[in-house]
């Protein structure tokens, strides 16, 4: 079975047909969108900076060995014969020990300064980024627009493999167009406007749910992307362990019903559950529409 009839056969929806085949607007580019500039440059926040601290570092480095080098020769050789004069010897070991001591402070001082420059730059200083770095949705006219660089660097970044990352964005944008462009069995399409925390915890339920049949590293990659933008307080929104009879049912009431919330919805189909256990009576405060 196809991704997109699974798809549709968990939601319970169709995407719309022309000329027999399905209409699914889904655009991949490599396009660098605005808010994915910084994933881009890496985890360096100022990375010429960092370039030119390693310089200095590498500098200064250089002239200690130029102090340290000569000194080492002529410790060889007189490890072999010793100096004619020991003043000599003296002499010379008391000013390249203050050459040393000299540069070694500089030197010193310089990687403390790129160490507390590398320590501010990290994972902590990159996420999260905005969904929009790796993909938009459009509601108006549905179509998904995913954007490959974004999401090819982030998994040498996270080092995900870049590919089962690619499908799991894939798969959730998916559900997400089937939920905003789908048609359910009455032929009725979606009439909710601009709702993305509720979208973006139905598709993520929904995506989980597909990708348990795979290997766990999709499962991986997913919740490093999905973490990556900050997306994990909307899987809140349901629970894995809800089963996907009852999500669907919620998820197309929603999709019918613009005045009612979620929360509503979820929780008049809880107390629609619990009536059925208690009461054969049936819920009379949603209609049926």
């Amino acid at each position: 079975m196809s991704l997109r009839l699974e798809a549709e056969q968990a939601m319970g929806l169709r995407f719309p047909e022309r000329n027999g085949e399905a209409v699914i607007r889904f655009e991949e580019t490599m396009e660098v969108p605005h808010g994915a500039e910084v994933l881009m440059r890496g985890l360096y926040r100022d990375p010429d900076d960092i370039k030119k601290g390693f310089k200095n570092l590498h500098q200064e480095t250089a002239t200690l060995l130029e102090i340290l080098m000569p000194r080492r020769a002529r410790l060889k050789e007189w490890l072999e014969e010793l100096p004619e004069q020991p003043k000599e010897a003296e002499s010379f070991l008391r000013e390249t020990s203050e050459k040393i001591q000299h540069q070694d402070r500089k030197v010193s001082q310089l990687e403390h300064e790129l160490i507390s420059k590398l320590v501010e730059s990290g994972l902590e200083d990159l996420f999260p980024l905005p969904l929009s770095a790796f993909a938009t949705l459009s509601y108006t006219d549905p179509c998904a627009k995913i954007f490959l660089r974004p999401l090819g660097r982030l998994a040498e970044i996270l080092k995900l493999s870049p590919e089962i990352l690619r499908q799991v964005v894939r798969v959730h944008f998916l559900y997400s167009l089937l939920i905003l462009a789908g048609q359910d069995l009455d032929g009725q399409s979606c009439q909710r406007g601009n709702e993305d925390a509720v979208l973006i915890g139905i598709a993520s339920f929904f995506t989980l749910k597909h990708l348990k049949k795979h290997p766990p590293e999709f499962q991986h990659c997913y919740g490093e992307w999905v973490k990556a933008w900050g997306g994990k307080s909307f899987q809140r929104l349901i629970a894995q362990e809800s089963s996907v009879e009852k999500v669907r049912a919620a998820m197309i009431f929603w999709r019918r019903n613009p005045e009612l919330s979620w929360d509503g919805i979820w929780n008049g189909l809880q107390s629609f559950e619990m009536e059925k256990i208690t009461s054969p009576r049936p819920l009379s405060s949603w209609p049926v529409r």
